[in-house]
């Protein structure tokens, strides 16, 4: 694999990072399925990875070393953001869905959020994120009321071009949603 100088690139944020808004389960649970719910302020992810490791490193100590986010939800897909000095990698997996983040690090150190996309009203992610840090919460990230994301790609605007591509790669569809048990022979 042939690597790009912007990937081999360290982007370290120039100015103050805003504070984050981000809310965590106090004391952390390990029943909980999230640890709390972000809500950054910009698409840009360098600037706003930058203030959310600056927050999680002050709010639960640890060394965090990678964030894995989905790449739809973002103007730019650096691969290392520099912060305090400290280099943390970023991965982009399309499979992980636009309202989770996982960052890891030292010592088992695995943080699950929700995120909130930036456009989204102040209740609705003030709720969110109060939602997704209850100690107590089972609930997935799939489960966190919906938030509005960033417009659909021009290239998959429309349902019918979506089914196109399912079928021209090898998907077929199903226009039943009931799940069918396994036939025995």
């Amino acid at each position: 694999m042939i690597r790009s100088t912007s990937d081999r690139m360290t982007w370290v944020c120039t100015g103050e990072p805003p504070t984050a808004r981000l809310r965590l389960a106090d004391p952390p649970s390990s029943r909980a399925m999230l640890d709390g719910g972000w809500w950054p302020t910009s698409r840009d992810p360098v600037v706003e990875l930058c203030s959310l490791v600056t927050a999680l490193t002050a709010q639960r100590g640890g060394v965090i070393e990678r964030i894995m986010l989905d790449p739809a939800a973002w103007d730019r897909h650096p691969r290392r953001i520099g912060v305090g000095g400290a280099v943390v990698r970023v991965g982009w997996f399309t499979t992980l869905g636009t309202g989770l983040v996982i960052v890891t690090g030292r010592r088992d150190l695995r943080i699950d959020l929700t995120v909130t996309a930036p456009e989204t009203t102040h209740d609705v992610a003030m709720a969110a994120m109060l939602a997704a840090s209850s100690p107590a919460s089972t609930t997935r990230a799939a489960g966190i009321p919906p938030t509005p994301q960033s417009p659909p790609s021009p290239r998959l605007a429309r349902p019918e071009d979506d089914v196109d591509a399912w079928e021209s790669e090898g998907g077929h569809l199903r226009f039943d949603r009931h799940p069918t048990a396994p036939v025995r022979t």
